[in-house]
Order: C-alpha cells, then structure tokens, then sequence
C-alpha cells in the first residue's frame, strides 16, 4: 500500500454509538450463603432476605431474575424487586431501575421515570448513575440534549473513576472542539485520568488525537505507544489501527507478521473491519506485506459490542 493512502485508512471519528445494551452483572452471593454454590439456593436465600426487609437482597435477587440465573427469566418481576428497593433508598437499585425504565425491561418504557431514577441514584452518591444520567442528556435520549448538565454529570463519574467515565466526558469536551469550540486541553485530560485508570478506550482515543492531530501535535510514533497501552489489554480498535501501522512500518518499526497478528486479534474481539483487512492482508504475499486498505478501512472508534457509551448497571 502506497503512503498516500495511509490517511485515508486511519482516520477515525469521535463518534459514539447510541446502543442500549448493557454489561450483565453477576448475581453476588450474600454474606451468609458462604458454601452454597447452587444458584437457585443462592436465590432462595436472597428471596428469604428480601421479605425479611433486606432492600441489597431484593436487589441482587432482581437482577437473578433479570438475567435467569438460578431462576427463570423474569423481567417484570426482576423491575419490580429493584423498584422496591429503590422506594427503600438502595441507590444501586434506583441505577438500576433507571436502566430498564430507560430499555422498557420488565416495564412499559418511561423515560421520565427512568430520569428521575437515575437523578435520585447520581444525587445520593452513586456515581454510576451520574455517567448513565450524563449520556442521556448529551445524547438527547428522551430528554433535550443538555451537554451543560452533561458534562457536570460526567465529570462528576469521571473524578470517580466510573468505568468509561472519562472516556465519555472527553468524547463529549473532542465533539464541542469539532464544533468550533476550545475544550481539546479538557479532553486530553479526561482521557489521560480514564486511561490511567485501566480504561483502554481512554488510551486509544489519546492515540486517535495523534493520529489526527487534533488537541495534539499531529505524531505516528506518539500514538503508536497510547495505542499499545490500549491493544494490549482488550481494544479492539486500538489493536486494529495499531496492527495496520506495524503492517506498512507507519511510526513503528515495520513487521508483517505482528501487524497481521494485531488484526488477527482485534478480529477475535468483534472487530469486523479487523476481520476484512486481515483477510486482505492474508491475500497479498508480497515482500512488503502492502495491501490497499481503501478509504474508511479504520471504520467506527467504537467497535460493536463495546461498552464504553452505554449505560450500566
């Protein structure tokens, strides 16, 4: 592949996908089931807790139900023991609650609701909930988009070290940037702190500023090592543009067979831009190792099934 075409194959956007899914939480055993190993003895226990007026137990049982662990299936019941313990002030359940009043799981839809629960969860000290409430509002999800009130609320998850927090936050300070606006500073620092923390979209997203040379001086080399930092834990976008860099020898030492591996990598976590570049690759024998990637073969900075802009729970 000839260097002319290297830009167009990198360059990546700050866009985030507005997908509702969410990370599934595992049941956790209560503290007096030491020794039990069956689910269904393990909600047993959570159900006799629940009656008995633990609100964490008619929780960790709700979200059994919610994900069939142990129990059947059952979404309107698992809405309705959260909703019961969030009525009692258990701010983890209000979170939630929020997410499947905002999803309509178990529960008609109620945006205004699911607002209101997320507020209650985020204004108590559960930080979670303020990232969750903070992405509606920069997204305008049932509510008009409020990038003021969004960016206090993910500042505030982000100081807290909430998982994507940062992340999100800097997305947020990179878009108003684009726009015209000065917040590139604003963002660096929010993906440094995210990156810092074990976030690896974090780092990537400061490889991305490299690549592009937006909010930084425009450097192959520099975003290389953010985008090591966040291949090797598990992005794998990170690993896919890295993997096109070491392929074609673009700010790092040139090696077919660890570009390929890189791509064969990020391919194995979802990636399927990953996939199709990796199978031209495989294609194209020649000494150099050069293939034409085309336009846009960097694809989305959110791979599917990414995690860092949805709500969680």
């Amino acid at each position: 592949m000839s260097r002319s075409l290297w830009p167009a194959a990198i360059v990546v956007a700050f866009v985030v996908l507005s997908s509702g899914c969410k990370k599934k939480e595992p049941a956790a055993m209560p503290d007096d089931a030491a020794g039990i190993v069956d689910q269904a003895e393990v909600a047993g226990t959570l159900d006799k807790k629940c009656v008995a007026g633990d609100l964490e137990a008619c929780r960790k049982l709700g979200v059994m139900y919610q994900e069939g662990t142990g129990v059947s299936p059952d979404p309107r019941r698992a809405t309705a023991l959260m909703g019961q313990a969030c009525n009692g002030n258990n701010l983890s359940a209000c979170n939630n609650l929020g997410m499947n009043l905002a999803e309509g799981i178990g529960i008609d839809k109620n945006i205004t609701r699911s607002i209101d629960a997320y507020t209650k969860a985020c204004d108590g000290g559960f930080k979670l909930a303020c990232r969750n409430l903070g992405l509606m509002y920069r997204d305008g999800r049932g509510v008009p988009a409020d990038l003021a009130k969004a960016e206090l609320l993910l500042d505030k998850a982000c100081k807290a070290n909430v998982a994507f927090a940062c992340k999100n936050a800097g997305d947020l300070d990179a878009m108003v940037s684009a726009k015209g606006g000065s917040r590139w500073k604003q963002a660096i620092g929010h993906y440094k702190q995210g990156c810092d923390s074990g976030d690896p979209t974090a780092c990537r997203q400061i490889g991305v500023m490299y690549l592009e040379g937006k909010g930084l001086p425009k450097s192959t080399s520099a975003a290389s090592v953010w985008l090591e930092r966040a291949c090797l834990p598990d992005d794998a976008v990170a690993c896919r543009l890295l993997g096109l860099m070491v392929l074609q020898g673009i700010g790092v030492a040139k090696d077919v067979e660890r570009g390929k591996q890189l791509l064969a990598r990020a391919c194995e976590a979802k990636d399927d831009e990953a996939c199709r570049v990796m199978k031209l690759a495989e294609a194209a024998p020649g000494a150099d190792g050069g293939v034409d990637l085309g336009s846009g073969s960097a694809g989305s900075a959110s791979p599917a099934g990414s995690d860092d802009h949805k709500p969680h729970v």
